[in-house]
C-alpha cells in the first residue's frame, strides 16, 4: 500500500489537532489572556492607571466600542457624561485620556518643536488611501515633511491672492442658486449646493481645474454624498482593522459600475481624475510650463524638501482626496448651518444687512479684510462653526519627549494635579468643548453676540477654545482657505439669496449635532436643510 503524501499527511495531523477541546483550550488561553490585560489595564501598575473614569472603560476598548459600533456613534455623549462625574480629565479607553479644560488646549496640541505624534487607536478609521497622507500620519516628523510643501499654500497671505478666484466662482454659484430656484420652485438640500461650490473651489487649487459640479443643471452627483458613504466605515476599521483589507473589493464594485453614482464618481475622481490632474501637473513641471492660475501640486513636484519616495501617486492621489474631503465639508456644513440660523432668526438676518449696508459693503466690493472687521458678520461666523465642529470626533496626541502637568479644579475634590506621561495619547473633542457650560453658556443656543463686547471687540478668550480646525502643529491646513470661503459666502447670501430664499419644514433638530461619523451627523431621518429660492 502506497505510504501518503508529505502534505496529506500534514493535512490529517492537522484534522487530528484541530479537535473540540483543543479548539476550548485555545478560547480559554485567548479569554484569559485578555482577562490578565484588563486587570493589568485597570491596577496602579499601569501609566493611567490613576486618571478617574470607569472601570470598564480603562479595561477595554470594548466599552467605547459598544457606543460608537452598537449605538452609532456616540461615544462623544459618554465621554461629556464623564467629564459632568469625574472632572476635567478621564480616561476613556486603555491608552487615552480626554480633556474638557480650555486652559490645557494648546499643551496638548503644542505648536513649533514640541512633538506630538497622533494615536494610532484612531488612525485605524482611516483606510487608504487617507492612511498614507499628512493627515493620517502618526509620526510628528514625517508629518512635517508631508506637510511642508503644502502649508505655504494655504498661508493667509496666499488666500488673499486666491481671493478673486474665490469670488469669482462665488458669484457663479449664487447666480446658479437663484437661476435653480426660478426653475425648479420645489424645495432642495441646499447642504448639496454648498457642496457643490466648496469642491469646485478647493479642486480648482488644487489641482488647476475644479471637477466642474457647478456646471452641472442640478446639485447632484457631488462629494457629500459618498464622502458621508465612506465615512460610515470609520468604527468599523477602527475596531476591526482587518476589515480595511476588504475596501479594494469596493473599488472593483465601483469600476464596473454596480454602485450608486454618486460612489462612482467619488472611486472615479480617486482613481481616474485626480490621478490624470496631478500626472498633467507633473508633466507641466517638468515641462516648465507656468499656469496662470497657480496649483499646490505644481509645488509639490518642484519641491526639494519632499523626497521622491513620497511623490509617488498613490501618496498624491491620497493627499488630494484628503484636500477634497476637508476642503469640501468643513466649509460646506458650517455654511449651511448658518443658513438655518440666519433664515429661522429674522432679527439675524436684519442686523448683518444693517450692518453690511453701514459698512458701505456691496457685492461688488465685498472682501475678506473688510468683512472680518464687523463684529456681528464675524459673531455669526464663529458661532456657526461652533455649532458645525469641523470634526466633531476627538483628536488625541501623544507627547513623545516631555509629560504633560495639568492643574486644575475638578469637582468635588477641589485643585487636583496630573501628570500625563510621556507615550500615551490625551485630547479633547469640539462636539464636548464646543458645549462647555463654563466656557460658553448656554451652549446649545445660536448667540453671535457671545463673540464680542460691548465695545464690538473680538473676545480672543473665547476663540482659543474654538475647536474647529484643530490646534497646534497639526491644525488644520485650510483654515485661512476656510475662513476667506466663510466670510465671502455668507455676506453675498446675506445681500442675494437669503431675502429670496425660506426654510421648507427644516427644524433645528436638522442641524443640531446627534452623532459622530468622523464629522457630525444630525438625527437619522433627516431631509436636510431644505430650502425654497424664490
Amino acid at each position: 500500500m502506497a505510504s501518503p503524501l508529505p502534505f496529506e499527511a500534514g493535512i490529517e495531523s492537522l484534522k487530528a489537532a484541530i479537535n473540540t477541546t483543543n479548539a476550548l483550550r485555545l478560547v480559554g488561553l485567548w479569554v484569559l489572556y485578555h482577562i490578565i490585560v484588563a486587570l493589568y489595564n485597570i491596577s496602579p501598575l499601569h501609566p493611567l492607571g490613576r486618571f478617574p473614569g470607569p472601570k470598564l472603560a480603562a479595561a477595554t476598548v470594548a466599552y467605547e466600542a459598544y457606543f460608537d459600533l452598537i449605538k452609532g456613534g456616540r461615544y462623544s455623549w459618554e465621554i461629556k457624561r464623564m467629564h459632568e462625574k469625574y472632572g476635567p480629565i478621564v480616561r476613556i479607553n486603555p491608552f487615552e485620556l480626554h480633556c474638557n479644560d480650555p486652559a490645557f488646549i494648546d499643551e496638548i496640541y503644542a505648536a513649533g518643536g514640541r512633538k506630538r505624534n497622533k494615536s494610532p487607536h484612531t488612525l485605524e478609521s482611516m483606510s487608504w488611501p487617507i492612511s498614507i497622507t499628512g493627515f493620517g500620519t502618526a509620526d510628528h516628523d514625517l508629518h512635517r515633511i508631508r506637510r511642508l510643501p503644502m502649508g505655504k499654500h494655504f498661508s493667509r497671505q496666499q488666500m488673499l491672492r486666491l481671493e478673486p478666484d474665490i469670488r469669482h466662482t462665488l458669484r457663479k454659484f449664487v447666480n446658479k442658486l437663484l437661476r435653480y430656484g426660478a426653475d425648479h420652485p420645489e424645495p432642495f438640500d441646499v447642504a448639496m449646493a454648498y457642496s457643490c461650490f466648496t469642491s469646485d473651489v478647493i479642486s480648482e487649487y488644487s489641482f488647476g481645474e475644479p471637477l466642474g459640479l457647478l456646471d452641472q443643471d442640478g446639485w447632484e452627483p457631488n462629494w457629500r454624498v459618498p464622502m458621508y458613504a465612506f465615512l460610515r466605515t470609520t468604527f468599523l476599521f477602527r475596531f476591526f482593522p482587518v476589515v480595511k483589507n476588504l475596501a479594494e473589493v469596493g473599488n472593483i464594485f465601483a469600476r464596473k459600475g454596480w454602485m450608486g453614482p454618486d460612489i462612482k464618481m467619488l472611486m472615479d475622481t480617486l482613481l481616474v481624475h485626480i490621478p490624470d490632474r496631478i500626472e498633467k501637473t507633473r508633466a507641466d513641471a517638468e515641462a516648465g510650463i507656468v499656469r496662470e492660475r497657480e496649483a499646490v501640486y505644481l509645488d509639490i513636484f518642484k519641491s526639494t524638501a519632499l523626497p521622491e519616495s513620497e511623490k509617488t501617486m498613490p501618496r498624491l492621489s491620497g493627499e488630494g482626496m484628503a484636500l477634497m474631503n476637508a476642503g469640501t465639508d468643513t466649509s460646506g456644513w458650517a455654511i449651511t448651518v448658518m443658513t438655518y440660523h440666519v433664515l429661522s432668526k429674522p432679527a439675524v438676518l436684519a442686523r448683518l444687512t444693517a450692518e453690511l449696508e453701514e459698512a458701505g459693503l456691496n457685492e461688488d466690493n465685498l472682501s475678506w479684510a473688510a468683512l472680518e472687521k464687523l463684529p456681528y458678520l464675524s459673531g455669526v461666523i464663529q458661532e456657526g462653526l461652533r455649532l458645525s465642529y469641523g470634526v466633531s470626533a476627538r483628536s488625541p496626541r501623544i507627547p513623545t519627549e516631555e509629560d504633560l502637568v495639568y492643574r486644575g479644579e475638578s469637582k468635588g475634590e477641589g485643585k487636583v494635579e496630573y501628570v500625563i506621561p510621556r507615550g500615551w495619547a490625551i485630547g479633547c473633542s469640539a462636539a464636548v468643548m464646543h458645549h462647555n457650560e463654563d466656557v460658553f453658556p448656554d451652549s446649545h443656543t445660536f448667540k453671535p453676540e457671545r463673540w464680542f463686547d460691548e465695545q464690538g471687540n473680538k473676545r480672543r478668550d473665547l476663540e482659543k477654545c474654538l475647536l474647529s480646525f484643530s490646534r497646534g502643529s497639526r491644525q488644520c491646513l485650510g483654515m485661512s482657505l476656510a475662513y476667506c470661503e466663510i466670510y465671502l459666502t455668507v455676506a453675498l447670501l446675506v445681500l442675494k439669496v437669503f431675502p429670496r430664499m425660506t426654510l421648507f419644514e427644516t427644524t433645528e433638530e436638522d442641524v443640531k449635532y446627534d452623532h459622530d461619523m468622523f464629522v457630525p451627523i444630525p438625527k437619522d431621518g433627516t431631509k436636510g436643510v431644505r430650502v425654497v429660492v424664490a
